[in-house]
C-alpha cells in the first residue's frame, strides 16, 4: 500500500490511499480544475479513481468533491450527517461510525472524532496486514481516537497550530477560541503527545499535516517531531498546502 497527498492546509486538503488494484481519495478541497492538476502530478487522473471518502462537510475538504464525482462517475462515501449538511445526492454511500466497509481490496475504518462539523470522522486503512491512519481536523483527543489509531505501520497526523503563535497571532478572539477548542484542531503538544500513546515497534512513517501557515511553522513542527520520536527509526516529513507529498510506499499490497 502507498498514500500521497494532493496538498494539506485550511486552503484545501486531499489524500490519496492506493493498493495495486485500489485508489482512495479521502477528501478534495480543491477546484476541479487544481484537483486534476494535483493529482496528475501523482500519476494519476479522476478516471484512476475508485472512491472518493469524506471527512466532513467544511469546504477545504469537500470543495471538489461534487465535480470530480459528477464528471467522472466517482462513488463518494460519507457519513449521514455529512451527507445532510452537504445536501448532495452524489453522496450516496452513507458510513456508519465504527462499521468497518471495504473499497476494493481496501478495508476501511471510520473513527468519529470531535471537531465542529455534523458527524466528522477519520480513517484507518488496511490492506494485507498494512495499516495507515489519516487523522486531522479533531480539537482534542478522546479515547476513541487513541484506540482507532493503534497498530499502525504509518499514520497523517494533524499539527495544525503553535499555542503561542496562535494567540500572538492576527486572528480575532473568535477564531483563536475556535481553532484552539476543544472542537477545533490540535496543536503541536497535543499532536506530539497523540503520537507519544500510538507510537509502536511497526509504526515506520509520520506525516505532520494540516499546518497553519498563519500560526505555525515547519521548523517548530519538526521540532516536535525529532523531541517525541527521538531514537526511533521512524520516518518523518512535514505536507504543505502548496505540493502535499509526494508517494510513500508502507508495503507491499
Amino acid at each position: 500500500m502507498r498514500f500521497a497527498s494532493l496538498g494539506s492546509g485550511s486552503r484545501g486538503n486531499g489524500s490519496v490511499v492506493a493498493s495495486q488494484t485500489t485508489i482512495v481519495l479521502v477528501d478534495c478541497g480543491f477546484s476541479y480544475k487544481e484537483a486534476v492538476l494535483r493529482l496528475k502530478r501523482l500519476g494519476l487522473g479522476p478516471d484512476d479513481l475508485s472512491a472518493i471518502v469524506v471527512t466532513h462537510e467544511h469546504s477545504d475538504h469537500v470543495g471538489g468533491v461534487e465535480a470530480l464525482s459528477n464528471k467522472h462517475s466517482i462513488p463518494v462515501y460519507a457519513s449521514r450527517g455529512t451527507w445532510i449538511e452537504v445536501g448532495e445526492e452524489s453522496y450516496s454511500n452513507p458510513i456508519y461510525i465504527n462499521d468497518l466497509f471495504s473499497i476494493g481490496d481496501i478495508e476501511v475504518s471510520p473513527i468519529t472524532v470531535p471537531h465542529d462539523a455534523r458527524e466528522p470522522l477519520q480513517f484507518v486503512f488496511s490492506c494485507n496486514g498494512i495499516r495507515l491512519g489519516i487523522l486531522s481536523d479533531l480539537g482534542s483527543v478522546s479515547h476513541r481516537v487513541i484506540e482507532g489509531f493503534q497498530d499502525l505501520d504509518a499514520i497523517s497526523i494533524e499539527f495544525n497550530h503553535d499555542v503561542e503563535l496562535l494567540n500572538q497571532g492576527p486572528y480575532p478572539a473568535f477564531l483563536k477560541s475556535r481553532v484552539g477548542g476543544d472542537f477545533g484542531h490540535l496543536n503541536n503538544e497535543q499532536a506530539c503527545a497523540l503520537l507519544q500513546r500510538i507510537v509502536s515497534d511497526r509504526l515506520k512513517t509520520v506525516v505532520a499535516c494540516h499546518i497553519s501557515e498563519t500560526n505555525n511553522d515547519s521548523t517548530r513542527v519538526q521540532e516536535g517531531l525529532d523531541r517525541v520520536l527521538e531514537n526511533q527509526n521512524i520516518q518523518r516529513l512535514v505536507a504543505t498546502q502548496s505540493d502535499g507529498f509526494n508517494w510513500i510506499e508502507i508495503g507491499t499490497s
